[in-house]
């Protein structure tokens, strides 16, 4: 099910606003989120380029999703074996896996879980964060979830 997509240029645009620098607290690019998506309900997360593991996962994972955003910081393979639909898991992984030891931003959709047996479909959009040596060091992110058609 996963799904690499292209951005608009309208839409890329502004996920780089929401972006910012890569040193702007994370408070502060939710907030750009929530005010650039208004409606879309982002979810705005950092992670751990090597572990995939989240530092930050902001307050509309809860609203969309279900899970509370502690659980995904305190469980460090919580999106992978959680969140991520079991038929999306390896390629989702892989994905990410090999974008983000390249260095390139992605992004991507695929099916994720809720705790009520819901599937909620997400597009993710990925920033690749590097170290001075040019090394994946951070991940940042927006969930948005894709409205079913039907």
């Amino acid at each position: 099910m996963i799904q690499t997509e292209q951005l608009t240029d309208v839409f890329a645009e502004r996920v780089a606003r929401i972006f910012g620098a890569d040193d702007d607290p994370m408070v502060l690019v939710e907030n750009r989120a929530l005010r650039l998506l208004a409606g879309q309900r982002p979810i705005v997360w950092e992670g751990d380029a090597q572990t995939f593991h989240f530092s930050f996962v902001g307050g509309a994972a809860e609203e969309v999703l279900g899970y509370p955003a502690s659980r995904w910081t305190e469980e460090p393979t919580f999106w992978a074996d959680v969140v991520v639909h079991p038929e999306d898991r390896n390629d989702a992984i892989a994905f990410c896996a090999l974008a983000t030891g390249r260095g390139a931003d992605h992004d991507f959709q695929y099916r994720a879980r809720r705790p009520d047996g819901g599937i909620v479909l997400l597009h993710d959009i990925v920033k690749v964060i590097k170290s001075r040596r040019g090394v994946a060091e951070r991940l940042r992110g927006i969930m948005v979830e894709i409205p079913d058609p039907r």
